[in-house]
């Protein structure tokens, strides 16, 4: 098992043909910035701009272990069950990603070993990789405390950690994680996402310009399953 300064992301082949999960609907009377319409990015190796593994394996090199990883994914959300001890990341959203509100509706269940659900993203120019973790199973550590957010009816525990020459978006680089880890879990719901843009930026945590941000689910050690529809 790794720890969290040391999780991989990596991408796993679709798998069989699950049935898409049902698409959110969203509320028209809830003000919010501008829509960025349907998901449009996806987490898995058909995106060939994206980190394939966190450590010691090529940037561009596809991810397989000796488990299993079954994931399906559309334009409206995504299915995945594994049973892997190796770390895997898949999800859909937008590419770039923006502080808009983030809906997410379904289900998260993980038997063994750890299990992250979360609105994950980088940014560039300052290089960041961040989380905003809404559901986890044997939370890993996360870093140095840095405070607390409220936000979207619960409490946040702001983490910061500093990963030094790994991979990235940007091949082998230094580069902060900015982590948001609520303490009472949900399934679903909308993440604000500007509300811990806003918080990590008083705590001198500052994003840089948007790369892609999805709804991922992360896990390793273990066997799991999800299915989410994913809106905003």
């Amino acid at each position: 098992m790794v720890a969290f300064s040391s999780l991989l992301v990596a991408f796993t082949a679709i798998v069989g043909a699950l049935a898409a999960p049902t698409e959110l609907v969203k509320d028209d009377n809830v003000l919010d910035l501008l829509s960025r319409g349907p998901s449009n990015f996806v987490l898995d190796t058909t995106n060939t701009t994206s980190l394939v593994r966190r450590a010691g394996i090529n940037y561009n090199q596809d991810y397989t272990t000796g488990g299993t990883v079954n994931y399906y994914h559309s334009s409206t959300g995504f299915q995945v069950n594994w049973n892997t001890q190796n770390d895997f990341v898949v999800g859909v959203g937008w590419n770039p990603g923006s502080n808009s509100p983030v809906n997410f509706g379904g289900q998260f269940s993980v038997s063994s070993g750890t299990g992250l659900l979360s609105v994950y993203g980088w940014t560039t120019n300052p290089l960041v990789e961040y989380y905003i973790i809404e559901d986890y199973h044997n939370q890993p550590s996360f870093g140095t405390q840095k405070g607390t957010v409220y936000s979207d009816g619960g409490n946040y525990v702001i983490w910061e950690n500093t990963r030094y020459n790994q991979p990235s978006i940007q091949g082998t680089s230094t580069f902060n994680q900015y982590i948001s880890v609520r303490q009472s879990p949900r399934t679903q719901g909308t993440v604000t996402v500007q509300n811990h843009f806003n918080a990590w930026a008083k705590l001198g945590m500052n994003l840089g310009a948007m790369n892609f941000q999805v709804i991922a689910v992360e896990g390793w050690g273990g066997s799991g399953s999800a299915s989410y529809a994913v809106s905003n």
